[in-house]
């Protein structure tokens, strides 16, 4: 019996110690990792603004390589959902959610809430993007509530080692995913996805020197083979003409000059060079309106290619059809790569894909405008 009681009695001097020591551990529990990226803020802020690339940066996948992944609400912004289920119980299932993103001074923020099978109450995870110089810097944070449970308030004894080492396996994950995306920012561009349809087109495959002078004069000289094949094949123009690129190289421009067509009478007048919108002022610089172009034209009815007669390097065909980025662009034609790759990073940090070829929508006569005055609509399909 007294054996008993002494056993008894070792057991409730345990729990008190128990007790007594939770009660002097933190009711809350706060833990920090920094990362740098050259990237620009606009980047890291849209790839953390959504789950669309939340596969690519946070290390769940490498604990469960079967992790299921739902994502609800908004693409983006507050609102934005994503729950996940693992059949692994150490992951369980919970979710995250985008409970706000704001600039705070020179401060980009984006914060999430959490619900997982972990101690704790009210977690989130907030993200601070800030531009220093020449380099970006990230600080993750995350913080979670105990209260008094005392099993909790042990457990944040060890969140560095758990919630830490994912944290700091998330962020070096995000710098080896900005590092595909090209290094452009684009917070000086309005893009949009839009639905291009097939159109008839007459097209010829073109070499130049890479000069403004060169590309231009091959442009006019192919330009003026098209409109004779027009001319001779009861053609209209059914939009503007376009540039097509195929290697942008460092010596050699590879390009494809075409032209939409229809049978003559078959469409509503559209002009081969329409009036451009003029741009409008933003906030701090100039932003221009997106214009109509290659997603506003009427779905073309297919032309049979035996009816077409040719001359010299011309050919017929259809062109490109499906979805695709689109910006606006004025300004010197030598800044249209830059716009191209600002697509292109754009794409990445939502998780689309471009593909196929860019293309611009010339909006002026080449030949009667200043080249610092030209206007385009700038594509490039993605998937």
């Amino acid at each position: 019996m007294t054996r008993l009681l002494e056993f008894i009695a070792a057991i409730l001097i345990v729990v008190a110690l128990f007790v007594v020591v939770a009660l002097f551990l933190p009711a809350k529990q706060a833990i920090e990792h920094t990362a740098e990226t050259n990237r620009p803020v606009r980047i890291v802020f849209d790839t953390l603004n959504g789950f669309k690339r939340f596969a690519d940066w946070h290390p769940m996948r490498l604990h469960d390589p079967n992790i299921r992944y739902t994502i609800s609400g908004p693409d983006f912004g507050v609102g934005a959902r994503l729950d996940y289920a693992s059949d692994l119980k150490r992951i369980g299932s919970g979710s995250w959610e985008i409970v706000d993103n704001r600039q705070e001074g020179r401060v980009q923020m984006v914060r999430y809430a959490l619900q997982n099978d972990a101690y704790g109450d009210n977690k989130t995870m907030r993200f601070n993007i800030e531009r220093r110089g020449r380099t970006t810097v990230i600080t993750q944070r995350y913080d979670v509530e105990y209260g008094w449970n005392l099993l909790g308030r042990y457990a944040g004894m060890y969140i560095a080692r758990t919630v830490g080492e994912d944290m700091k396996t998330g962020l070096a994950n995000l710098g080896a995913l900005f590092a595909t995306i090209p290094n452009y920012d684009y917070g000086n561009l309005t893009i949009e996805t839009v639905e291009i349809p097939a159109q008839n087109v007459l097209y010829i495959p073109t070499t130049s020197e890479r000069n403004i002078t060169a590309v231009e004069t091959a442009m006019i000289n192919q330009l003026k083979w098209i409109r004779q094949v027009m001319a001779k094949n009861d053609l209209e123009a059914a939009g503007p003409f376009r540039l097509v690129t195929t290697n942008f190289g460092t010596d050699v421009y590879e390009f494809d000059v075409v032209m939409p067509v229809r049978k003559k009478g078959t469409g509503p007048a559209v002009a081969e060079q329409p009036a451009a919108d003029e741009s409008v002022e933003g906030e701090g610089e100039t932003e221009a309106k997106l214009r109509p172009g290659a997603e506003a034209l009427p779905p073309a009815e297919e032309i049979d290619p035996e009816s077409i007669k040719l001359e010299g390097e011309v050919r017929f065909g259809r062109s490109y059809a499906g979805r695709a980025l689109k910006t606006v662009y004025n300004g010197h034609p030598a800044g249209l790569p830059v716009v191209r790759d600002q697509l292109r990073a754009w794409a990445a940090t939502r998780g689309e894909v471009v593909h196929d070829r860019a293309f611009e929508e010339y909006l002026q006569d080449i030949e009667g405008t200043a080249a610092e005055e030209s206007q385009f609509n700038v594509y490039w399909p993605i998937r």
